[in-house]
């Protein structure tokens, strides 16, 4: 919890530079969650390439233990966890709050001087601004979407005012 009690969460996005050794450095305000939510072990990796996921350990340990539990072989979710294991590294943020990323998922996400960072509730995404707005932002969110994801997110009871 922060400071008033409320859940801390990673939210908005900022553009982020790539020093010469391939390290980012972590905005304040994703920091500060980190710090006062999960400290400073994460799990990055990506999935096809288009982007980055940056998961504080804990949150990390959270889906494998979801996966783990499943007991059944499933052919999507196996090839799922393999591309997550093949891309994705433990590492922790240093003390000047800096994220080294490794070569070869700069290399398919195309992240070079500079990156957008995404934050998204208990995880990071970076992308490639220009390939973020080729493939994100491409189309207008439609009403249709919109309606979509509406009911998706009215599935679950609201908060009372008291939490």
């Amino acid at each position: 919890m922060g400071e008033n009690g409320i859940m801390q969460r990673f939210r908005g996005s900022y553009d982020v530079k790539i020093d010469d050794r391939g390290r980012i450095r972590i905005p304040s305000r994703f920091l500060y969650v980190f710090d006062s939510m999960y400290g400073n072990d994460i799990y990055i990796t990506s999935l096809n390439g288009d982007y980055i996921m940056i998961y504080p350990v804990r949150v990390w340990g959270k889906i494998e233990a979801k996966i783990e539990g499943m007991g059944v072989f499933n052919p999507d979710l196996d090839e799922f966890s393999n591309l997550l294991s093949y891309w994705g590294t433990e590492t922790e943020i240093d003390s000047k709050g800096r994220v080294l990323i490794p070569p070869g998922l700069r290399k398919i996400a195309e992240i070079n001087d500079h990156a957008r960072i995404f934050g998204k509730a208990n995880y990071l995404i970076i992308w490639n601004e220009e390939n973020f707005k080729e493939k994100e932002m491409k189309e207008k969110f439609s009403k249709e979407k919109l309606y979509r994801v509406s009911g998706v997110i009215n599935e679950f009871s609201p908060l009372s005012s008291d939490e």
